[in-house]
C-alpha cells in the first residue's frame, strides 16, 4: 500500500529592516572645537530566497528523503557529476542525488567483490566490481533508481536523477533547506524510498523565505 501524505504549506516573507540612531544633547554645552554626528545606519543585506521546512514523521519512520524543484532554472555546474560506493557492504551515500545529464561514479571499497544493477534500468550492471573498481554511467532521465547487488541481496541504495539543481537532502531531525531560489512559483515535490512522491506549489519572493512543512504517514510499518 502507498503512504499518504499531509502537507501544511505556508509562505512568509522577511524584508529588510532599518535602524537610525541619534545624537542626545549632554547636560553641558559642546566645546566649540567638538562635532558630534552620528554614524549613518548600515542597511542589511538580503539573504538570497531560498525554501525552506520540516517533515514530521510517526515514531519508527526515519525522516529521509530528498526535496527538490521540478521547473527551476538549472545553475551551470551544478550536481553534475555524483559517486555511489560499496563500503562495508553499505551504499554510500544511502540516497545520492545528480541532476538529469550528469554522470555518476559507482565503486566498491570493499575487499568483497560486488556486482550492482538496478530493477530500474533493465540491461545494465557494473559487472563484477573488484575492491576500488569503478564503472561511470551518463542518467539523462530524472527518476528515482534503486540499487542492488546480485551477490549480496540484503543490500539496497538509492539514486535520485532530478531535473533541475534546486534541491536538498532531508537531514535526519527531519530539516532541509534550498538556498539561493530565483523568485518565482514552482512545483516541489517531496520523494522519499518507498514512498509516492508528493508534489505541491510554492512561491518564493525576492525578499523572503517560503516555508513548506509536512508530515509523512505511511500506510503500513517500513
Amino acid at each position: 500500500m502507498k503512504p499518504s501524505f499531509s502537507l501544511t504549506l505556508c509562505l512568509s516573507t522577511a524584508g529588510l529592516v532599518a535602524a537610525a540612531t541619534g545624537c542626545n544633547a549632554g547636560s553641558s554645552p559642546a566645546s566649540p572645537a567638538t562635532i558630534s554626528a552620528s554614524a549613518p545606519a548600515a542597511k542589511k543585506v538580503p539573504r538570497p530566497p531560498k525554501i525552506v521546512g520540516v517533515i514530521s514523521a510517526p515514531e519508527g519512520v526515519k525522516k529521509l528523503g530528498v526535496v527538490y524543484l521540478e521547473d527551476a532554472p538549472r545553475q551551470p555546474g551544478v550536481a553534475t557529476t555524483a559517486d555511489v560506493y560499496i563500503h562495508h557492504k553499505d551504499f554510500t551515500p544511502f540516497i545520492a542525488v545528480v541532476a538529469a545529464g550528469g554522470t555518476v561514479t559507482f565503486g566498491n571499497r570493499d575487499a568483497l567483490t560486488h556486482h550492482m544493477f538496478s530493477p530500474e534500468l533493465p540491461g545494465w550492471d557494473t559487472g563484477y566490481l573488484q575492491q576500488d573498481g569503478t564503472v561511470a554511467r551518463r542518467f539523462d532521465a530524472p527518476g528515482a533508481i534503486s540499487l542492488l547487488c546480485n551477490i549480496h541481496p540484503e543490500m539496497i541504495g538509492y539514486l535520485l536523477v532530478v531535473p533541475s539543481t534546486s534541491f536538498a537532502l532531508v537531514a535526519p531531525d527531519g530539516k532541509y533547506a534550498i538556498s539561493d531560489v530565483p523568485p518565482g512559483t514552482y512545483r516541489a515535490t517531496f520523494w522519499a524510498p518507498r514512498a509516492a512522491p508528493f508534489t505541491w506549489p510554492v512561491t518564493v519572493t525576492a525578499d523572503g523565505v517560503a516555508t513548506a512543512n509536512f508530515e509523512l504517514r505511511p500506510l503500513v510499518a517500513p
